[in-house]
């Protein structure tokens, strides 16, 4: 499961999973025996999607299955990640961390009151190696994506589709130096909000004629800069958010940062290697349902 490697079959699989939880009565199983290998991103989505049915189906029990035959080092990583908490399952095997492989840090999930979580989140990750460098470039990302949750994600959408929260979670690789922070949600999406928002007129001008509809290119303007600095909320400071805050952590880092944005039909890439900077945005085979965004920071810790 890789949003790089296999996007087609990993979001296939979490579209199956909510169908059958949203459509379906009766006995479910997922077979996560088959799965060789998880990314970060796709363990924290899979987490997620597996929280939400936790929250939709109440008067069921949800529990892990045959978990003696799942490969081991995707047990490890999702056991690190809370994914068995979300299951309620004990006793699941210990599994060996090996060469190279990344710790993952347990997912949060919420609503409101964002400051915490992020640092506690911050907290996690320098447990599992040294100080982040940047650490209120870092903090200020987080609050404002899980801010844009709040105030955007589940605005204007309709009919009971589940909990209205946000998840974040983290990886570190302490031999590569890198670490990785992600949230997701399961709102509307960034290309569906913006048309609503203030800032809007800002970035339909920054569209190409003819593409004011293409996802792709509603995501790239939005993290355009742009003097107009009022947001859906009409407070004039909250539409700097994406390119300022979570754009901008990747721009603050000195080392080789990464920031990819995955909703509706929009994949959002942008890195920055020292005084270069590469950005892109491009169409996905299946839409996301909902916001994920992702972090990778190369030699993150301070000196």
């Amino acid at each position: 499961m890789d949003l790089d490697e296999n996007y087609h079959a990993t979001i296939s699989l979490l579209k199956d999973i909510r169908f059958a939880t949203q459509q379906l009565r009766g006995d479910i199983m997922v077979d996560l025996k088959v799965v060789k290998d998880i990314s970060p991103a796709a363990a924290l989505l899979l987490v997620a999607e597996c929280d939400r049915w936790r929250e939709r189906t109440k008067a069921q029990w949800l529990r892990a299955f045959d978990v003696s035959y799942w490969t081991p080092s995707v047990r490890r990583r999702l056991k690190e990640m809370g994914f068995f908490e979300v299951l309620n399952s004990r006793n699941i095997p210990e599994d060996p961390v090996l060469a190279g492989e990344d710790r993952y840090v347990s997912f949060l999930t919420g609503r409101r009151n964002p400051g915490a979580p992020a640092a506690e989140l911050r907290k996690g990750i320098e447990a599992l190696g040294p100080t982040v460098a940047d650490r209120e470039a870092l903090y200020e990302g987080l609050v404002e994506a899980m801010t844009n949750v709040t105030q955007h994600a589940y605005r204007t959408r309709r009919g009971d589709s589940g909990p209205e929260r946000w998840w974040i979670s983290a990886s570190v690789n302490p031999e590569r130096r890198t670490m990785t922070v992600m949230v997701v949600d399961h709102g509307v999406g960034i290309a569906k909000t913006l048309p609503r928002s203030g800032r809007w007129e800002a970035v339909r001008q920054a569209i190409p004629l003819g593409m004011v509809k293409d996802d792709a290119h509603i995501v790239r303007a939005a993290f355009a800069k742009d003097d107009v600095n009022r947001s859906q909320t009409g407070e004039e400071h909250r539409g700097k958010g994406l390119r300022e805050n979570i754009k901008g952590y990747v721009e603050s880092h000195n080392s080789h940062g990464k920031l990819r944005v995955i909703t509706n039909r929009a994949n959002y890439q942008y890195s920055r290697l020292n005084d270069t900077e590469d950005e892109t945005s491009t169409s996905v085979p299946i839409p996301f349902e909902g916001t994920f965004i992702e972090w990778v920071i190369e030699d993150y810790g301070q000196e």
